[in-house]
């Protein structure tokens, strides 16, 4: 399940439309949609998603903001893709926790890839602590 976090709908489409990529995989996506910080924190807790996209300019606080607060969440522990709208803020997107930045206009098989990436190193995680 991944949560893709964009105030614009027609944004939140295109990245849907890049991860569905990852069902060429063979692999099953199922989206969830979030419009502001606070909707997804509380899809977040609510779901527990498997990853979160999150477009840098989501409001009321920021998508750094919204990462930080994500990655402090002791029950979630997903991994976050950043989409910056500059490429001098990638420090800041390190700095919030994200696992992995992408620049906008986004390349959809950099996103995918990014994911695929992030989702495979969580289950192997999952799988060596539960052995």
């Amino acid at each position: 399940m991944i949560l893709l976090v964009a105030s614009e709908e027609s944004f939140r489409d295109r990245l849907r439309l890049a991860l569905e990529r990852l069902e060429a995989g063979g692999d099953e996506v199922e989206f969830l949609e979030a419009a502001d910080g606070n909707d997804a924190l509380a899809i977040a807790e609510a779901e527990f998603p498997d990853l979160v996209v999150v477009e840098v300019g989501v409001t009321p606080y920021g998508g750094f903001g919204l990462t930080r607060d994500l990655k402090a969440m002791p029950d979630l522990a997903c991994p976050v893709i950043v989409i910056l709208e500059r490429m001098q803020d990638e420090w800041l997107g390190r700095w919030c926790g994200a696992d992995a930045l992408v620049n906008q206009p986004v390349d959809p098989f950099a996103l995918a890839e990014a994911a695929r990436r992030l989702l495979e190193e969580d289950a192997a995680a999952a799988e060596e602590a539960a052995s």
